[in-house]
């Protein structure tokens, strides 16, 4: 993205196409700037095809949306690129995202708007997220406020003083590598004990895994009608369990949840938003994990943060991302 992108003057009367890449699945949506979806489409990343391959599926995806919504590029104001990891929105530059295998230092912008000759901007995801929430969402006219995307990985998004807070390189919001545990499990990132190996969708498949690696070595007889399987372990059915309480996966359930309200506990006394908001995934389990992390957070961040803080569902469900990419290119001093 060239640097003067971001000061060009967005016609409202435009669409925007928004796009939030994921680990797992790429969602893309033409939008008009009071946040009606006009269409939306979503597909699989195959992240693990390699970058050239997401990189050309993106593209593909908006030519897709584009032919069935019948829609021109005359009719778009521009595309904004909701991608996780860390990134420089000012050059457009994606410098490393862990759960893209060979993204590094790859200048989407610049590709996209070769292709599509419209201006692009680039977000983190959970900014995007953040700001769609914020614009059309369930954190509408908050000024202060925090966003989890709680799906393949942890992402932070951080609205402050009514603006997306990047921080000085573009890397703040990396709420899924927070330490939460000195002595845990490895995380992608190269770190240890993250937020992310224990309450992202990956962590807790990955413990349930390990766990049942570790059994099937030790302990066979206890794997006879656990009724899992190691190859294509599904979130859903990992929280279905739980709440039957089988020993197996209800444990790692807890503590996942559990490290939630520590990481929010942190982010509370930290920065003392009025609002956390919850998207993603794991999201989607409602009030399951929403009760529990409010009675963590509640209970444990000093008495003073608590004053007016709201903890909530995000009201956009998967479009959060897709929204607030969209919305960046009518908010350009964002």
């Amino acid at each position: 993205m060239d640097s003067e992108i971001t000061q060009e003057i967005y016609t409202e009367n435009k669409l925007a196409i928004g796009v939030d890449l994921g680990g797992t699945k790429i969602g893309i949506a033409m939008v008009n700037c009071n946040g009606k979806i006009i269409h939306y489409l979503k597909n699989p990343t195959d992240a693990h095809k390699g970058k050239e391959f997401v990189i050309n599926n993106i593209i593909e995806s908006i030519h897709q949306l584009l032919n069935e919504a019948e829609a021109n590029l005359d009719d778009i104001s521009g595309i904004g690129v909701g991608i996780p990891g860390q990134l420089d929105v000012r050059t457009g530059i994606v410098h490393f995202a862990p759960n893209l295998p060979g993204w590094e230092e790859v200048p989407i912008c610049r590709i996209i708007k070769e292709e599509f000759n419209v201006p692009v901007v680039l977000e983190n995801d959970a900014n995007a997220a953040a700001w769609g929430e914020k614009t059309f969402g369930a954190a509408k006219g908050i000024r202060d406020m925090v966003c989890l995307t709680l799906g393949t990985g942890i992402g932070g998004g951080l609205i402050l003083d009514g603006k997306i807070y990047r921080g000085h390189k573009c890397g703040a919001g990396e709420i899924g590598h927070i330490i939460v545990n000195k002595d845990g499990p490895d995380c992608h990132c190269g770190g240890i004990g993250c937020l992310e190996a224990y309450s992202s969708a990956t962590g807790i498949k990955n413990r349930v895994a390990d766990k049942i690696k570790y059994i099937k070595e030790n302990s066979p007889e206890l794997l006879a009608d656990t009724g899992i399987d190691i190859t294509n372990i599904r979130l859903v059915d990992i929280f279905q369990r739980a709440r039957e309480n089988d020993p197996l996966v209800k444990d790692i359930v807890n503590e996942a949840i559990e490290y939630l309200g520590v990481g929010i506990t942190i982010l509370v006394n930290l920065l003392n938003p009025e609002m956390v908001v919850l998207v993603g995934g794991i999201a989607n389990e409602g009030e399951n994990i929403l009760t529990p992390i409010r009675n963590f957070v509640f209970k444990r961040a000093m008495k003073a943060m608590l004053n007016d803080l709201k903890i909530d569902l995000g009201k956009l469900k998967e479009k959060a991302g897709v929204l607030g990419a969209a919305a960046l290119l009518w908010q350009k001093n964002n």
